[in-house]
């Protein structure tokens, strides 16, 4: 699994593919056995549905419904879908003007957080190849913190990405990522905030590194970029990290996250065309002509456009502000529960991501307590925390987990829970 181990080899018993197929029914009744075996929606919403609205939102039958109207066409062949595509040219618009980008901002949407970081990536390196044709090892720098995507996407390309140690406050440490740049450096990058532990980098301080050596540099709002706009307007200061930035030339912000929008959506967004020309790219050497896409990927379906479309119209600038302070106050109801809890202590986030440790107490039993009890979370390593990205929830969904956990917490001290509870996921 993803976070917790590799996927194993799994034996089958006889033949999985029937030979003549089954009833509809059959199909359905197995499909519920399936769902059956995963994680509740309601107290598993920490990770496996996160972030989302829950069933009772108007807002998330809305998204679901246009979801499905269009789940089937294929955004590949927008020139037969007139409307499809007036969809995709809405979408781009309402994300600058939500995000509050300013008129030359030009968006794209993507599958998710992994390809619009490519997309980044990728921009960075064919600029580069243009600009810069010296540099036959293209690196990027970056901080510890910055999301996995970053070395997947480099180990695929074979550009060399440096990771560099964090400072003592676990954000970017600024000095030790300038002594890091080379003349091979393409790209610097930077997390608006970063996942493992929900804080912003300085990125005004690594924008104008970035500037002051002409290379290229992206900021990560993937986790935060569609809460940050909608929480500043409820009076809460946040470090800038968008295009108000100078040197700033690509950000990414996940639709599917604060965005609300159905899996899987996401968005890149380049600072002009002068810089939005390095992502784009047309086939056309091949037998059937000028092939161009949205992003990396080909076939899309355009369902994906219309859910983001339907939320975003739906709830509207109002939505999204009553939705950012509901989640503000979710944060604040599991941080003072999480606290009021012997041998737990939160650490200080930006935005919405609640990290907290143990003192004196084994965290992954914890961890493993907290899933036998379907109350699921998510590990960071370095150092051992456990993590929460909040939904705007009621109050009942925290404190149903809040409770969990001091039950956990008490069989851990006593010994009646240990991490042999966690096995099973690892």
């Amino acid at each position: 699994m993803g976070y917790f181990g590799e996927e194993q080899d799994v034996q089958f018993e006889g033949e999985v593919f029937p030979k003549e197929g089954v009833s509809e029914g059959d199909v359905m009744a197995r499909l519920d056995e399936f769902s059956g075996m995963d994680a509740d929606e309601v107290p598993g919403h920490v990770m496996l549905y996160g972030l989302s609205l829950m069933e009772h939102q108007p807002a998330s039958r809305v998204v679901k419904a246009a979801y499905m109207k269009y789940v089937k066409k294929n955004m590949v062949v927008r020139e037969l879908m007139p409307g499809a595509t007036a969809i995709q040219q809405e979408l781009r618009r309402m994300v600058a003007e939500a995000l509050g980008f300013h008129d030359g901002a030009r968006v794209r949407i993507t599958s998710g957080g992994s390809e619009s970081l490519y997309c980044a990536i990728n921009a960075a390196y064919q600029w580069a190849r243009k600009t810069r044709p010296e540099i036959t090892q293209p690196e990027v720098v970056a901080p510890y913190s910055i999301h996995a995507a970053f070395t997947k996407w480099c180990h695929y390309t074979g550009i060399q990405l440096k990771r560099i140690p964090l400072g003592p406050d676990y954000r970017a440490d600024v000095g030790a990522m300038a002594q890091a740049i080379t003349p091979n450096t393409i790209m610097i990058a930077g997390s608006s905030p970063c996942w493992p532990y929900g804080l912003y980098d300085d990125i005004q301080a690594l924008a104008a590194l970035a500037e002051e050596h002409d290379i290229w540099m992206h900021s990560d709002g993937c986790l935060g970029g569609f809460l940050a706009t909608f929480v500043e307007k409820i009076g809460i200061k946040l470090p800038m990290w968008d295009f108000r930035v100078p040197g700033v030339r690509s950000v990414s912000a996940d639709l599917h996250k604060y965005g609300y929008a159905c899996k899987p959506c996401s968005s890149i967004t380049f600072r002009s065309k002068e810089w939005e020309q390095y992502h784009t790219f047309t086939v056309t050497d091949w037998p059937s002509g000028p092939y161009a896409t949205e992003a990396l990927l080909g076939s899309t379906t355009a369902g994906s456009f219309a859910g983001a479309w339907a939320v975003m119209k739906f709830l509207g600038e109002e939505g999204y502000v009553n939705l950012a302070r509901r989640s503000m106050e979710v944060k604040k109801r599991y941080t003072e529960g999480i606290n009021a809890i012997d041998g737990l202590n939160c650490w200080d986030t930006d935005l919405t991501p609640i990290v907290f440790g143990t003192e004196g107490i084994d965290l992954f039993a914890v961890m493993g307590g907290l899933f036998e009890k379907q109350m699921f979370c998510l590990p960071v390593i370095q150092p051992p925390l456990i993590q929460i990205i909040v939904d705007p929830v009621t109050d009942e969904v925290v404190d149903l987990f809040l409770s969990a956990l001091a039950e956990v917490v008490q069989d851990v001290k006593e010994g009646r829970t240990t991490i042999k509870k966690l096995e099973q996921y690892m």
